[in-house]
């Protein structure tokens, strides 16, 4: 196939199962898994350098902090994408499939929003900012408990395998923080 829109943007019947909807719109849940597993690296490296109380230059920063690493995600796996894309249909790329390959890269972004969100709600009040922190890393392992426990069941495993899952999923993204921590201090 020589066109992108034929080859890489209407989905196949068993590829419109892998997205998840929510607000009327599709979410690619290797995207969102990814994203959260870089996010919260991020989260534990910038957690000890967190001031004691919160303020528009600790919003910024934060913003800076959740935005930042997952902006990079996007735009390598954009760049990435768009090689791998060229190689295959042996052509250059059109407007229409960088348009295309950004649109979808920018899926990794969508995971900063909720962090932002709660940071900016719970930043005035008298919660530290730390521990606000550390509610969206708690958050974050939640979503790898209830995406591992998603994977379960669409494995067709039982109640308690998908339980089991889950915590294996969360414990997996628990690891992941506690050597990022470990390699950075």
């Amino acid at each position: 196939m020589d066109d992108i829109a034929a080859h890489d943007t209407e989905p196949s019947e068993g590829e419109s199962a892998l997205k998840v909807r929510f607000l009327g719109l599709a979410f690619d849940p290797h995207r969102l898994i990814y994203a959260t597993i870089i996010l919260l690296a991020a989260l534990s490296i910038y957690d000890d350098s967190v001031p004691e109380e919160f303020t528009s230059m600790t919003a910024l920063t934060l913003s800076a902090v959740l935005i930042a690493p997952l902006f990079a995600l996007s735009m390598a796996h954009a760049f990435s994408d768009a090689l791998d894309l060229q190689i295959k249909l042996k052509r250059r790329l059109t407007g229409r499939d960088r348009r295309h390959l950004l649109a979808t890269n920018l899926e990794y972004l969508y995971i900063a929003i909720p962090p932002l969100a709660l940071a900016l709600i719970l930043g005035p009040t008298s919660i530290p900012p730390e521990d606000i922190i550390d509610l969206i890393v708690l958050l974050g392992l939640i979503s790898l408990f209830f995406w591992g426990m998603f994977a379960a069941r669409k494995a067709g495993l039982s109640r308690w395998g998908q339980v089991r899952f889950g915590i294996n999923y969360a414990a997996m993204g628990l690891l992941i923080v506690v050597v990022e921590l470990m390699l950075t201090h």
